[in-house]
């Protein structure tokens, strides 16, 4: 038996967010009047945790738990279907050789992500089949944010970082593998001989 699972979770929002954030920082950034370093276009996205940091701006969604399953129906198959929802948490981390313009990068950058995931329409539209998901909803109300220190690392360089905590649902069915079918059988019959 199997599910999508949390795979399928961060993956769907990964792929979400590289199809839509850079129209939406590219409108943020002229409503605003911005140039690229107070809100830069996001370089890199992982849907796991990376080995490295060598790419910036970045964005890592990662699932933190899963607060609930609950079953809904049947399939026409037979296989039961049921809403997970995951506890996760979106980091955006931004680098720059300036204190301030680093923080302002991060709190820009984590704006434009957190008006990406209350664009509900757009969200549960779905921008990659995930084989199973569908009925995506991010609970809204559970939406929060928080921000790191700012960091001074090697040399003239700041890291600054925030998450975006949520709850997200899909709805997926378990499916079981099929080990065949019996179309014919026959028995044998042999004596024991006792000598």
């Amino acid at each position: 038996m199997s599910m999508v699972g949390a795979w399928g979770a961060k993956g769907y929002i990964t792929d979400y967010l590289k199809a839509d954030l850079p129209t939406r920082t590219l409108a943020y950034r002229n409503l605003w009047n911005l140039d690229d370093k107070r809100l830069p276009t996001v370089e890199k996205f992982y849907a796991y945790e990376p080995a490295a940091l060598d790419t910036w701006p970045c964005i890592i969604t990662v699932a933190i738990a899963t607060p609930g399953i609950n079953r809904l129906d049947y399939q026409t198959a037979g296989d039961p279907i049921y809403a997970v929802t995951y506890a996760m948490r979106t980091y955006i981390w931004t680098r720059g050789e300036f204190e301030e313009q680093t923080t302002q990068s991060r709190d820009n950058l984590t704006t434009v992500v957190r008006s990406s995931f209350l664009d509900r329409p757009c969200l549960r539209a779905g921008v990659h089949a995930y084989a199973g998901i569908h009925e995506i909803s991010l609970d809204e109300g559970t939406l929060n944010e928080q921000f790191s220190d700012l960091t001074r690392l090697k040399g003239e360089r700041w890291l600054a970082g925030a998450f975006l905590g949520y709850e997200f649902t899909v709805h997926e069915p378990v499916t079981r593998t099929t080990l065949g079918t019996v179309a014919t059988t026959s028995a044998s019959v042999t004596l024991l001989s006792l000598t």
